[in-house]
């Protein structure tokens, strides 16, 4: 190995802005984890209580209402916007080369089955070109897919927008840009 070729293989190490492809934020904690393996088969996995039947997210050890065990269960992903906003910065560089060319819409929805989740907004599916275009108490629904790092991702669609097959969700997350990583001209 040259000189050169250690150096660009150090600077890729300790440097993500120079790098050529970046994907997303992949670490994650032991539950984190444990959502996207429970999300791989299925829309939309979430904790359900075994004693009060409570719906869980984020991910956690013991119900946050009895102290229950907790089990993953395919749960329904309908809901409403509670509020919505376009990520203009961001300190990941997969965000950062995304939100360099348009904001990056993020928005909370409270599901019917009870919590409140973050996702990445599918704007096309509004036709809309920012989040504040997308009205708060909109009908919505929330499916989870995997991002490019392999980590299950939430996404929000309009409510009447087909998401029954994997390859409609996995059309919805590339046209996102969730599938590929983010790319630097010039990057080594």
């Amino acid at each position: 190995m040259t000189t050169s070729s250690k150096m660009q293989s150090r600077l890729k190490l300790n440097r993500p802005s120079v790098r050529h492809k970046t994907r997303p934020p992949k670490q994650r904690t032991p539950l984190g984890d444990t959502f996207t393996a429970a999300n791989l088969a299925t829309a939309l996995s979430l904790q359900h209580c075994c004693d009060c039947g409570q719906v869980q997210y984020p991910p956690r050890e013991l119900c946050h209402v009895c102290l229950g065990d907790l089990v993953w269960r395919e749960t329904p992903g309908n809901g409403v916007v509670s509020s919505r906003v376009d990520l203009h910065h961001s300190l990941w560089e997969f965000f950062k080369r995304h939100t360099a060319q348009q904001p990056w819409p993020i928005a909370s929805i409270k599901l019917d089955c009870g919590p409140t989740v973050l996702a990445h907004v599918d704007l096309a599916s509004f036709g809309a070109a920012v989040a504040d275009d997308v009205a708060a108490d909109t009908p919505v629904q929330v499916f989870s897919h995997s991002d490019c790092s392999q980590q299950a991702v939430l996404i929000m669609v309009k409510a009447s927008e087909p998401v029954a097959t994997s390859d409609q969700r996995q059309a919805i997350a590339a046209r996102l840009g969730l599938l590929e990583p983010a790319l630097k001209p010039g990057g080594i």
